[in-house]
């Protein structure tokens, strides 16, 4: 399985890939949302994990951008923010986590995912 991780914090961005890795993931990382949009133009992606604070895009940007070019793909958004703090239509994320991530909640999100039909 393929994972975007869109993440523009250094450390962060290293510690989920490590993490997606070693549960057995294939993992893109990128530090920007126009980094994450080049990347959704050349591959294909099962799950996106979405920063919601990128310095060039806003997250929900990147979502809306990703529902377009490959609305198969499962998009996992991470924010300090509360989710009734954003402002989104209806289906443009399928889960979120609050910052700092837990990992095992991460791993239970990304394995629920994993297991949804529409993933081959």
């Amino acid at each position: 399985m393929n994972v975007l991780l869109v993440e523009d914090e250094k450390l962060m961005n290293w510690s989920l890939a490590k993490c997606l890795s070693r549960w057995g993931f294939e993992v893109s990382p990128v530090f920007t949302g126009h980094d994450a949009l080049g990347k959704l133009q050349t591959d294909r992606y099962d799950i996106v994990v979405l920063d919601y604070q990128l310095p060039d895009l806003n997250g929900l940007e990147v979502a809306r951008q990703v529902r377009e070019a490959q609305p198969e793909a499962f998009v996992l958004l991470v924010t300090a923010f509360q989710l009734g703090e954003l402002k989104m239509e209806a289906g443009l994320i399928d889960g979120y986590l609050n910052k700092p991530v837990d990992m095992q909640q991460l791993y239970q999100t990304v394995g629920h995912f994993a297991k949804k039909p529409a993933i081959v």
